[in-house]
This record gives structure tokens, sequence and C-alpha cells, in this order.
């Protein structure tokens, strides 16, 4: 059974797609709610589920562990900033080895990786602080 784009749908991921910052589900709500202010969370859980389900998102977890989401779901990896806790995406460049993982009689589906330090932004500003 083909699954319907209902209206709350399409603006969650018209929100998700928009955005470039890898919101969690309680940020999809809070920019979602001006277009539909009867929406609730858990409608909002339910249709990024949909979503990872139809393959047109991705979920991120990242070193707080929570839930991130990102419309992008070409390989890519991440760089997060420890200062500003900006999420910014990174092309894939090669594919790793994964023959180990296997040979142990794992599946591989996908894997991201996760670059932390400090965005332009934040390291600017750490030069500009007195020591």
């Amino acid at each position: 059974m083909k699954s319907r784009a209902t209206r709350q749908l399409t603006a969650i991921y018209d929100a998700l797609a928009a955005s470039s910052d890898h919101p969690t589900a309680d940020q999809v709500y809070q920019r979602v709610r001006d277009r539909l202010p009867r929406l609730s969370l858990g409608t909002v859980y339910r249709n990024l589920d949909k979503l990872r389900e139809q393959g047109r998102l991705r979920i991120v977890r990242l070193a707080d562990g929570q839930a991130r989401y990102d419309a992008m779901v070409d390989d890519h990896d991440h760089f997060v900033c420890e200062r500003c806790g900006a999420v910014h995406d990174l092309p894939r460049r090669g594919r790793p080895a994964f023959s180990a993982l296997r040979e142990q009689g794992c599946v591989v589906r996908w894997h991201t990786t996760a670059i932390h330090g400090l965005c332009a932004a934040c390291a600017a500003a750490a030069v500009e602080l007195p020591a």
C-alpha cells in the first residue's frame, strides 16, 4: 500500500530539507508548528519515521546521543563543532574497508563518521580571547 503525503508529512519534510543544521525532532516541531499550529510532537516523530522508511532522510547520532535528522541521504560524513554544536556535512572521499566485518558475517548498510573540533567562527573567537 502506498503511503499518502499529508500536509504534516510535506511540511515536516520541507522544513528538514530547508535546514542544514541537522535538527532534532523538537526543533523540527518548533519550525513546523507556525505553519500547522495543531501539530503534535508525536505526529512529528511518526512522520520522521515514515520519511526514514521512505529513504528521504537519515538519522544522525552524534556524541550527545540525541537523534538528529538529515535530508541529505547521499553518503557523507559530519564535522561537529565542540564549542557551538554546529554540524556541517562533509563529502565522503572513497569508501572504508568493511571486509573484516563482512568476514564476521556482518552486513553494513551505511555508516557515518563525525569529526570533532572547532568551526572557523569558534576557532577565530578562541584566538581573540585573552589567554
